[in-house]
Order: C-alpha cells, then sequence, then structure tokens
C-alpha cells in the first residue's frame, strides 16, 4: 500500500478547478504555484504521505449533459456494441462515445473540471457509467484543457491522441489509468497539474518545452516509468513528482533550480543521475531517499542547500562528489543510512567561493569543471603590494598542489574599493582576460600612478577611477572598449592624457559624462577614428572639453 501523502495537493485541484470553467484564451497564463510546505520534523522515519487529497464539494455553473442518449442494454443488463452516448462537457465542448469505445471531444475551449465523491471515491463525469469501458480518447483540435478526473481510474484507456493547440493537463485528469502505457504531450503544452498520471501505467514520458515546473506528484506512483525526457525549461521539480517510479536513469537541466521534497524517492532502479555542473540551488528533504541502486551523485557546484535525509539510506551510494564548502554546510542527517558512502570533496571552488593567488583574492563568478576552465573576479588586493598584474588566468590547487583548476579571470569588482585608501598600490597592469571593471573599482587609490594593458576589455565602469589623485598614466589596448562610465576620472589632478589608440568601438552613448570632473585634456586615438571620436568626446556629451588626436 503507497504510503499516505501531505495533502497539499487540493489547493492546486480547487485552483484547476476554477480555472477551466471558463473558455481558456490563447494568451492563457501560468495558474498560481501552490503553498510552499515546509519540513519541520527532523525524524529519521520518511513522513507518511496523504492520500492526495480529494476536491471540495463546489457548486459550479456547470451545464447539465444535454441531449444525453444513454447506451441501452440487452435483456441482460448488458451494453450493446453498436450503441452511442453523447452530451456536453465544457461551455463550447462536446463528447461522444461510439461502439468501439473510443470517446471524441469536440469544439473550442477547455473541458469542465470535474469531482470526486470523498465517500464513494466516484466522479461526477457525463461519462462516469462507462467509465472502466473507455479504451480510446481523441481530443480535437480547438479543445485547449482536459478538467480534473475527467479519466479518473479509466482503467481500460490505452490510448489518448492531443491536438495542437493544446495547453493544459488538470489535477488527477488521468490517474489510476493503468492501461494508459505512452502518451505523446503536443509541443503547445504548457502545464501539467498536480497528480495528474498518478498511478497511472506510463513507460517513458517526453514532456514538452512549454512546461516550466514539474509539479506535485505528476508521476508519483506510476511503477512501470522507467525513462523520462525533461526540458530545458523546466525551472523546478515539486515533492513526490517521480516518487515510486521505475526510473533508471535521470539526467536534469541546468534550468532546474530545486529539486522538492521526495522528488524520487523510492526510485529503487535509479542508478545514474546526471546533473549539470551549475544551475541547481537546493536538494529538499527525503528527494532520493530509498534509492537503493544509486551508486554515485555529483553534487553540482551551484547547490547550497542540501536537506534533511535527501539521501537517506540510499545503501548502495559509494560515493557524494561535493565541495569542501558543501560537506560543511548540508544538513547533517542528510546521508543517514547510507551505510557505503565516502564523500570525496572535490578541488573546485563553487560559485561565491573566495580564494587567494598571490597578492590578487579572487570570487568564482563561475564554477570549472573537469577539463575546462571557469571564470574569476578580482575580489581584493594585498595592500602592500606596489606593482599588480592581474593575469589571464589564475590556478586554484588543494592538497598541496596535487588538484588543480584553472579559472580565467575575466572582471575585477567593485569589492576592491573598500580599502583602496589604504593600498600602496602604484602600478596596475590589466590581463588580456578582463572584460569588465565596474563601478568605482579604484576609486579612491590615492598611491595609483599608472595603469596599462587591458587587450580584452570592453567596460569601464562609472567612478572606476574616482579620486585617484596621482594617476597619470592611463593606456588601455584593447580593440572592444566600448563604455567608459560617467565620472571615470573623476578629481584625478595628475591625468592629462587618455591614450585609447587601439579602441575602435567607442560610441555617444558610451561616453555620455565620461570625462566629467576629470583633468584629461587629450584622447589618442587610432588615426581613422580621429574625425568621429572628435563629435563624441565634445564637452556637451562627454562632460569635458579635449583634443582628440592620433
Amino acid at each position: 500500500m503507497k504510503r499516505l501523502k501531505v495533502a497539499s495537493a487540493l489547493l492546486s485541484a480547487v485552483m484547476c478547478f476554477s480555472m477551466i470553467m471558463a473558455p481558456v484564451v490563447a494568451d492563457e497564463t501560468e495558474a498560481p504555484s501552490e503553498t510552499e510546505i515546509t519540513e519541520t520534523e527532523e525524524e529519521k522515519q520518511v513522513p507518511e504521505k496523504e492520500e492526495p487529497a480529494e476536491e471540495e464539494e463546489v457548486e459550479t455553473e456547470k451545464e447539465e449533459p444535454s441531449g444525453e442518449e444513454q447506451i441501452p442494454g440487452d435483456e441482460d443488463g448488458k451494453e450493446a456494441l453498436d450503441a452511442v452516448a453523447s452530451g456536453t462537457c465544457g461551455k463550447n465542448l462536446k463528447w461522444s462515445l461510439d461502439k468501439n469505445y473510443t470517446l471524441t471531444i469536440t469544439g473550442k475551449g477547455s473541458m469542465y473540471g470535474f469531482l470526486q465523491d470523498s465517500k464513494t471515491n466516484e466522479v461526477d463525469t457525463p461519462w462516469c457509467q462507462y467509465q472502466s469501458k473507455i479504451k480510446k480518447v481523441v481530443v480535437s483540435k480547438g479543445v485547449t484543457t482536459i478538467g480534473s478526473f475527467a479519466f479518473f481510474n479509466c482503467d481500460s484507456l490505452s490510448s489518448v491522441s492531443l491536438p495542437k493547440g493544446f495547453k493544459i493537463i488538470c489535477y488527477k485528469a488521468f490517474s489510476g489509468c493503468d492501461s494508459l502505457k505512452s502518451i505523446a504531450l503536443p509541443k503547445s503544452l504548457t502545464r501539467i497539474d498536480d497528480y495528474a498520471f498518478w498511478c497511472s501505467a506510463l513507460v517513458s514520458v517526453t514532456i514538452p518545452n512549454g512546461v516550466t515546473e514539474i509539479k506535485e506528484g505528476v508521476f508519483d506512483g506510476c511503477a512501470g516509468l522507467k525513462s523520462v525526457s525533461i526540458p530545458s525549461t523546466v525551472k523546478n521539480i515539486a515533492r513526490y513528482a517521480f516518487s515510486e517510479t521505475s526510473l533508471t536513469s535521470v539526467s536534469i537541466p541546468s534550468s532546474v533550480k530545486s529539486i522538492g521534497l521526495g522528488a524520487f524517492e523510492d526510485c529503487r532502479f535509479l542508478k545514474t543521475v546526471n546533473l549539470p555542473v551549475s544551475g541547481l540551488t537546493s536538494i529538499g528533504a527525503y528527494a532520493f531517499c530509498y534509492c537503493s541502486a544509486l551508486e554515485s551523485f555529483n553534487v553540482p557546484l551551484t547547490v547550497t542547500n542540501i536537506d534533511q535525509f535527501a539521501f537517506q539510506d540510499c545503501v548502495n551510494l559509494g560515493s557524494l562528489w561535493l565541495s569542501q564548502v558543501q560537506k560543511d554546510n548540508m544538513n547533517k542527517k542528510a546521508c543517514e543510512g547510507c551505510t557505503s558512502l565516502k564523500f570525496v570533496v572535490h578541488y573546485y571552488a563553487i560559485i561565491g567561493e573566495q580564494f587567494n593567488a598571490g597578492p590578487i583574492t579572487y570570487i568564482v563568478t563561475n564554477p570549472a569543471t573537469g577539463g575546462t576552465s571557469g571564470t574569476v573576479a578580482v575580489y581584493g588586493f594585498n595592500s602592500s603590494e606596489e606593482k599588480i598584474v592581474v593575469p589571464n588566468t589564475v590556478t586554484y590547487s588543494k592538497d598541496n598542489g596535487k588538484t588543480k583548476v584553472t579559472y580565467k579571470v575575466t572582471k575585477i569588482t567593485g569589492a576592491v574599493r573598500q580599502y583602496n585608501d589604504t593600498l600602496a598600490l602604484k602600478t596596475l597592469v590589466i590581463g588580456s582576460n578582463v572584460a569588465v571593471i565596474m563601478d568605482g573599482a579604484f576609486a579612491n587609490c590615492q598611491n595609483l600612478v599608472s595603469v596599462t594593458g587591458g587587450a580584452g576589455l570592453k567596460t569601464i565602469g562609472a567612478r572606476a577611477f574616482l579620486n585617484c589623485d596621482k594617476l597619470k598614466v592611463f593606456t588601455i589596448n584593447s580593440k572592444v572598449l566600448s563604455t567608459i562610465g560617467a565620472n571615470a576620472f573623476y578629481a584625478d589632478k595628475a591625468l592629462l592624457n587618455l591614450n585609447l589608440k587601439k579602441t575602435t568601438k567607442l560610441t555617444k552613448g558610451g561616453v555620455k559624462n565620461s570625462l566629467a570632473g576629470s583633468s584629461v585634456k587629450t584622447v589618442k586615438v587610432k588615426k581613422s577614428k580621429v574625425k568621429k571620436y572628435k563629435k563624441i568626446f565634445k564637452k556637451k556629451n562627454s562632460g569635458r572639453s579635449v583634443k582628440v588626436k592620433k
């Protein structure tokens, strides 16, 4: 027997039901997300999961099926195979059932949402008396939504055809369909609501790109489900989304930011989880508990939260790859019952992690992967160094140099400025991978005399060299420099010349007020750009009257 699920599904069901009482239009938007549930208990046992809550008995404006013909019975009460039944199932939708038990839905817009009797477990669909007989469902073009409980427990249903332009499958629409092994979801689909395929017979499924969230319990209890394709549009995998399935492997794209509580709980055949090096930030409580076939798990470098019992009783989990920061910060009960586990602390730094190399402190802006280079930004300088060369790359190493990774140095952050007035820095050489000097990065560097290099520099931020009293030499060898921020050299009394002789990308907007408050008299540029740059460096644009020459 399935364990009881926490019953927040009711909220989603009611929202879906309310939405579908009106026709769905072309610009239909996402319904509000479900109320977040915060896990507070820290008991070792997996919390009991309640059955998905049934919808409340609410008064609706659903039309009575008009002109419905009932399938006649013979003297024994058996249904005649050549009979037909029909009626309405939406404001502008009709349904018909033929003698082969193919149910066809025609019209435009959305289907009504239906209710389930909490005592009898029966639903109030107009075809409910044929529920166990329906073998095929054909949804015609123009229909946009399948309503809540529409084909609940249709245990003979083995084929479903959905048209182009179809958008939403509502709460428990195909749950309990014991014969439904496959379904082709159209590219136009934007939403699959909670428990839509709960305990169905699906074997594989491809989720289309229009779907942005795999909601609560969508495929929970699909014991035969062995493969799923998750698109790069999905941002969240909600709780119990794939619990108690037969998945053997799953690839999660970098668009996914969180894996919810119990999302892959009790997937006892799940051996491989392919995750990107970045993107994911949170692994919820019980997310992979009881995944007894799982042997190795590489935690993405962007993960900042690994919750309690996330890998509980993964008895064959031999290695959990993660950074030292992640290991230190993960919930202490995340791996209870993992009797074979060894933590493998890899040498990659995670986003936001800082490290020192020479006189410079770096902060990771993009993590490195095996064999590839990540990126870092300059975060601070040693206060006693008079000359600093910002390198093209920097090597981060651990274990006395046994493990190493290379990062490109692409940015100088504004964070360095907090100690600028105490720096001994006189000479700055900028590496060719640095593309951005952020706002105020070198403001108040009172000893700075010379700035050179920067072959790859694209942007000099506002106030980047403000109040550098001794700055005299400024030579940037970049062909791609396009922006010099406002007041970049404000109050730099000794700076009379800017040497920009290689740049060809400057524009009027790119130098707006850049020389305001400065002492710059001459801007040296490429010969072919003199005429153009005379116009963009006019006082009314750049903020100061200067000579532009080769």
